[in-house]
C-alpha cells in the first residue's frame, strides 16, 4: 500500500492544532498535603480549645485553626455555618493571588460534597431577609396570641442578636483575596453545613480542606472531634517533629 504524503501547509496545521490542543489541556497540580509524620507538618491542641493544623514549605505556611466545638456551635447558630480560620504566610517575592472562591470544603461522610466559601454579601442580605420574614411572624403570632407577646418578644430579640453577631462576622472577618503584593492573608472561611446533599451533622465528621495556590493545592484532611487516640497520636508525633 502506497505512503500517504502530506503537504507542508497540511503538516503546519496539524502541528499548530497539536500544540493548541497541548496548551488548552490543564497542567496538573501538584499537592501538598498535611500528613502528622510528614517534615513541615504540626499540629497544636491549644488550651482555649482551638485545633490548629499547619503545613510549611520553602514557599508558604498555611494554618489552619478551628474551634474544638464547631460542630456544636454549628447546630445552635442562627444558619447552619461551619466556620475554619486560616492563615497564610508567603516566604518569597511574587506569591501566587490567593483566591477564597477557590477554596473548597469536602464533607467526606456526606457523598463527597463540596462547598465553597460563602460570599460575605450574599450571606449577609439572607440573614437579613431571614430576620425581617421572622419578625413578621412573630407579630402575626403576637396578635393571635396576646398572652405569649413577652415569650415571643423575647425570643425575636435573641434571634436578632444572633443574627447581628453572624452579619457582623461574616462582613468583617472573612478571608479576602490577598494581591500578588500582599506577603499575609488570613480571615474565616465561612461554609453552609446543611444543604440539599448536606443533612444533619453527624456527632464525628470527615473533612478536606483545599486551598489552591498557584500550581500546588493545599489539603488539610481532618476530623472533628478527633477521637482521643487520635488526638494523642497527633500530638506526640507532632512533638517528636519540633524535637528533631
Amino acid at each position: 500500500m502506497p505512503a500517504a504524503h502530506l503537504s507542508r501547509p497540511t503538516v503546519r496545521l496539524l502541528c499548530l492544532a497539536v500544540s493548541l490542543i497541548a496548551s488548552a489541556t490543564p497542567r496538573p497540580m501538584q499537592v501538598a498535603r498535611w500528613e502528622a509524620s510528614q517534615p513541615g507538618c504540626a499540629f497544636q491542641a491549644a488550651d482555649d480549645g482551638t485545633y490548629r493544623y499547619a503545613l510549611t514549605t520553602g514557599d508558604f505556611s498555611v494554618t489552619l485553626a478551628m474551634d474544638a466545638q464547631e460542630l456544636d456551635k454549628v447546630r445552635r447558630r442562627v444558619e447552619p455555618i461551619f466556620g475554619l480560620f486560616l492563615s497564610v504566610r508567603f516566604m518569597k517575592q511574587n506569591p501566587p493571588a490567593l483566591d477564597p472562591e477557590k477554596i473548597s470544603l469536602e464533607f467526606v461522610r456526606h457523598f463527597h460534597t463540596k462547598e465553597a466559601p460563602l460570599d460575605r454579601t450574599i450571606l449577609a442580605a439572607g440573614l437579613e431577609a431571614d430576620d425581617r420574614k421572622t419578625a413578621q411572624s412573630a407579630a402575626v403570632e403576637v396578635r393571635k396570641h396576646p398572652e405569649k407577646k413577652a415569650e415571643v418578644e423575647a425570643a425575636l430579640k435573641a434571634q436578632q442578636e444572633n443574627t447581628s453577631q453572624m452579619i457582623a462576622w461574616a462582613r468583617s472577618k472573612s478571608l479576602q483575596s490577598a494581591s500578588p503584593q500582599s506577603r499575609e492573608a488570613s480571615g474565616w472561611l465561612l461554609f453552609a453545613a446543611k444543604t440539599r446533599w448536606i443533612g444533619e451533622l453527624n456527632r464525628q465528621e470527615e473533612f478536606l480542606l483545599r486551598i489552591p495556590l498557584g500550581g500546588v493545592v493545599i489539603e488539610f484532611p481532618f476530623t472533628l472531634p478527633p477521637s482521643q487516640d487520635d488526638l494523642r497520636l497527633r500530638t506526640r508525633v507532632a512533638d517528636q517533629t519540633n524535637d528533631r
